[in-house]
């Protein structure tokens, strides 16, 4: 095994332990919806800026309960997490990741190599309905 890619794999697995559900400050002026289930919507599936902090922003129409999990693809790294949250109607919120330097370095270097895959399924507590969307994130320096 070569040395970048178990640098790689430590790299996104210390990545993947810092995701978090994040609720966004200021529902004020919030963004709409781009992909939606009846439950919960993505705010945008457009690229997503590399950074310290990378968030996949997402909110639902009701209050419901989140299991989010984010999943990060490329050359020599695997790493997912999983988080769980309650969110409130309509108030934005997100899953982030908080990549290392190293796993930070390697994903602007190789922009088109990296992805980031979102699944989120809520359920409304009142109903006990529940709703799952999906998606592929693509990145952008």
């Amino acid at each position: 095994m070569s040395r970048m890619s178990r640098m790689g794999r430590v790299t996104a697995l210390v990545a993947a332990s810092a995701l978090l559900l994040l609720p966004a400050a200021g529902a004020t002026g919030a963004p709409t919806a781009q992909k939606s289930g009846a439950i919960i919507n993505y705010l945008t599936t457009g690229k997503l800026k590399i950074s310290k902090k990378i968030v996949v922003p997402f909110q639902c129409a009701v209050q419901c309960d989140v299991v989010s999990t984010l999943t990060i693809k490329g050359p020599g790294v695997k790493g997912s997490d999983t988080e769980t949250g309650t969110l409130g109607a309509g108030v934005p919120s997100g899953h982030f990741i908080k990549p290392s330097g190293t796993l930070l370095k390697l994903m602007r270097a190789n922009v088109g190599k990296f992805k980031i895959v979102s699944n989120a399924t809520a359920t409304d507590p009142a109903t006990g309905a529940t709703d799952q969307i999906s998606h592929a994130f693509k990145l952008k320096r």
